[in-house]
């Protein structure tokens, strides 16, 4: 037996794969950081593309700081540090400076991100407010073209200095995440996340994919309607370690860091697999279930027809989307659109693989939520195996230690 330990919230687990059905471990480029962290950082904010901060910097300036909250919040904790140690030695005091939770998507709060906040000694008397799907405080300020109404958090739009920091990673809707991610659907009202989420169901995006993509352009025209004056982009690696930042103007530094990212997370697999393990790749990725069922993707890549995918997500935050709980019984993708809410995109994803495989969830979920989602149970990753090679004849199995930041080829 091998046993393969993958990520799981905070922690891992194992699951003991006979060797002799074990195909492969399609694991991300074990990357080392050149550089300490805070002297790429440093770098990335004293050289950036276009306007430096103190160019950026006029007395009695206000600032906002934008976070995305999917972001390692070891990289974030290390960046808003440096940057607001700079802010402060330009002679911004810390009460002038505030740091927006982007996570317009959820009704709860982050807590691993907020408690790292709260746990770094430089950065305690800086207020942190948290932007979730309940926040009032909004702006509207008009729409896309292609009519999505663009309403943002108005503490962060009207600051005289605004910043977004957030992790360039795989994001399967706009091709890849970065720092504007923490304005839209960061920062952004239920009924912007909505419009532009929709459409989902109108292309035929897949992860990685930027040019010609339609929601991308859909978000980056929302987001310039606020602004970002100042943008940091984190690349880590799959610890969260950051290896590389660009700073400056958001669609340049962005695109500098997809650069930097290369081809690091394609992972070449034989696929066919009787038996595919998959998780969501930990927190912040598997914090609900809504963030978890992305790593279908690459599951359905690696597993032959109806075979059996195995999702290990923690989901401490419950199923995460409204649409898990009252769309559940709908399987016709036609309809999930018509009836959009928000989660739909993702139950779509869930709806798509169960057509061809058996899906098995190992979560901290109660049995009821998933059996109404059509789901396997299972409480660990061991079960959920035993399971899967007692019911099947063919055991060839792929283990994907990190689903969501990861593109199969």
């Amino acid at each position: 037996m091998v046993d393969c330990w993958l990520p799981y919230g905070d922690t891992e687990v194992y699951v003991s794969v006979e060797l002799e059905s074990l195909m492969e471990i399609a694991e991300l480029e074990e990357i080392e950081p050149e550089k300490p962290a805070t002297e790429i950082l440093t770098d990335a904010i004293m050289e950036p593309s276009g306007q430096t901060l103190e160019e950026l910097i006029e007395p009695g300036v206000d600032v906002a700081i934008a976070v995305d909250v999917y972001s390692s919040p070891q990289a974030i904790v290390q960046a808003l540090s440096l940057l607001t140690k700079m802010l402060v030695e330009l002679i911004i005091p810390k009460d002038r400076i505030t740091i927006l939770l982007g996570n317009g998507e959820f009704e709860k709060e982050n807590r691993i991100l907020r408690d790292a906040i709260n746990d770094t000694p430089e950065l305690r008397d800086i207020q942190i407010i948290d932007h979730n799907r309940n926040s009032t405080n909004i702006i509207e300020l008009g729409e896309t073209i292609k009519g999505t109404p663009v309403e943002i958090n108005r503490r962060y739009h009207e600051a005289k200095l605004k910043i977004a920091i957030g992790e360039t990673r795989i994001d399967y809707l706009t091709g890849y995440a970065g720092a504007h991610s923490s304005i839209v659907p960061g920062l952004a009202s239920p009924k912007t996340i909505n419009a532009y989420k929709r459409t989902y169901f109108d292309t035929e995006v897949t992860s990685g994919t930027i040019e010609l993509n339609p929601i991308k352009e859909n978000v980056l025209e929302a987001v310039a309607k606020t602004g970002i004056d100042f943008a940091l982009n984190l690349v880590t690696n799959k610890e969260g370690r950051i290896i590389a930042a660009h700073g400056g103007g958001y669609e340049e530094s962005w695109g500098k860091a997809i650069n930097s990212l290369a081809d690091k997370p394609e992972i070449t697999t034989e696929g066919s697999a009787d038996i595919v393990i998959v998780s969501a790749g930990g927190a912040p990725y598997d914090q609900s279930l809504y963030q978890s069922l992305w790593a279908l993707r690459n599951a359905q890549k690696a597993a032959k027809r109806n075979g059996t995918i195995i999702l290990l997500a923690q989901c401490v935050n419950g199923l995460g989307a409204e649409a898990f709980t009252q769309l559940a019984r709908v399987d016709d993708i036609s309809e999930l659109k018509r009836r959009y809410m928000i989660g739909a995109e993702a139950l779509a994803v869930l709806k798509e693989t169960q057509k061809n495989n058996r899906v098995t969830l190992v979560s901290a979920l109660p049995g009821y939520l998933v059996d109404s989602l059509g789901l396997d149970n299972a409480r660990t990753a061991n079960d959920a195996y035993q399971r899967a090679i007692q019911s099947r004849r063919g055991r060839k199995t792929i283990v994907i230690p990190h689903g969501s930041q990861s593109i199969l080829v």
